[in-house]
C-alpha cells in the first residue's frame, strides 16, 4: 500500500476536513500518512481515531517554519512528543507571526480602502471550507481575493514585515530534537534554482545542521533530484519520505499536480525507522 506523510487539514491552511481526508486516503489505497499542518496540532484531536477506526496509520507530524538568508525552509517534525512545551511554544510563535503579517496587511490597506478596517478583520471567523488563513479569507470575502496569483500581488503591494521574525532552520531542528522527533526538510525543489549542484550543495549543508531525513519523493520533484536524495539518506542513514503537499481546493495550494496519490510510493520504499512498527 502507499503512504502520504504531507497532508493538510482545514485546521490549517488545507479545505479538506479529518473524514474526508481518511475517505480520499482509502480511494487512492493510501494506508499510510501523517497530517503536517502549518505550526499546527489541531488535527490530531479528530484523525488519530479516525484512522483506527479505518485501517489506517497515522504519524504525528506538523510542517514548522524556519528562515534563514531571507527564504523561509519548512521541516517537517514527525513521531514527537505532542505535549512537550518548547515545540508547542515554537508553534504558538510561528502562528503568531502569520497572524501579526496578516494584521500588518489588512491594517494597511485599510488607509486605501473604507470597506476594510483592523477591527473588522479581528472579528472576523474565516470559514475553513475556504482553506487558506485568516488575511487571504477575509480579503475573499471582501472581493479582492478570486485566485493565489490575486491575493500575491495585493501582498507585495501592501504587506510588511513583522517585528519578530521565525527562528532558522538549525533553532527548529533542535527543539524537534529535544522533543524527542525527527527533522526531515520538505520540497527542497521549493527553495533553490533548478540546478542539480545548487540542490545538493543545500542538502548536504542540512546535513550538517543535523536534519534527519529529506522529503525525496514530492510532485515538483525531477527523477534526477529524487535519486540524489535518496542516495544521501543511504549514504547518511537518513530518513526517507513521500508526500504530496495536498491542500484540499484551496486557491492558494500549489498547481494541480499536489495531491494525494500523485505521489505513488509504497511504504517500503521509504525509510522511517521506528516511526512506525
Amino acid at each position: 500500500m502507499f503512504a502520504d506523510l504531507h497532508i493538510h487539514s482545514w485546521f490549517s491552511d488545507g479545505t479538506l476536513s479529518p473524514i474526508e481526508i481518511i475517505q480520499k486516503a482509502e480511494s487512492q489505497n493510501v494506508t499510510l500518512i501523517s497530517i503536517c499542518d502549518h505550526n499546527l496540532l489541531d488535527s490530531y484531536c479528530e484523525i488519530e481515531s479516525l484512522c483506527e477506526n479505518n485501517n489506517i496509520t497515522v504519524i504525528l507530524g506538523v510542517e514548522i517554519t524556519s528562515i534563514m538568508d531571507d527564504i523561509e525552509y519548512h521541516i517537517l517534525a514527525y513521531g514527537f512528543d505532542k505535549d512537550n512545551k518548547a515545540i508547542n511554544d515554537l508553534l504558538d510563535y510561528n502562528r503568531g507571526i502569520n497572524f501579526e503579517m496578516g494584521k500588518l496587511l489588512i491594517e494597511k490597506m485599510s488607509n486605501y480602502y473604507p470597506n476594510i478596517s483592523l477591527n473588522d478583520f479581528l472579528s472576523f471567523k474565516r470559514n475553513r471550507k475556504n482553506g487558506g488563513w485568516e488575511s487571504i479569507d477575509y480579503l475573499r470575502n471582501k472581493g479582492f481575493v478570486t485566485s493565489w496569483e490575486s491575493f500575491l500581488e495585493i501582498a507585495n503591494k501592501y504587506g510588511s514585515a513583522p517585528e519578530k521574525n521565525f527562528l532558522s532552520p538549525m533553532e527548529v531542528i533542535k527543539i524537534i530534537h529535544n522533543a524527542g522527533g525527527y527533522a526531515v526538510l520538505a520540497h527542497l525543489c521549493h527553495y533553490e534554482k533548478s540546478d542539480f549542484e545548487n540542490y545538493k550543495t543545500k542538502a548536504i549543508q542540512f546535513i550538517k545542521m543535523g536534519i534527519d531525513g529529506f522529503e525525496c519523493y514530492y510532485p515538483a520533484h525531477t527523477i534526477e533530484l529524487t535519486d540524489m536524495l535518496v542516495k544521501l539518506c543511504h549514504m547518511h542513514d537518513l530518513l526517507i519520505t513521500a508526500g504530496s503537499d495536498d491542500h484540499g481546493r484551496f486557491i492558494g495550494a500549489p498547481r494541480d499536480e499536489y495531491f494525494m496519490g500523485a505521489v505513488k510510493i509504497r511504504t517500503e520504499q521509504l525509510s522511517l525507522k521506528n516511526l512506525v512498527n
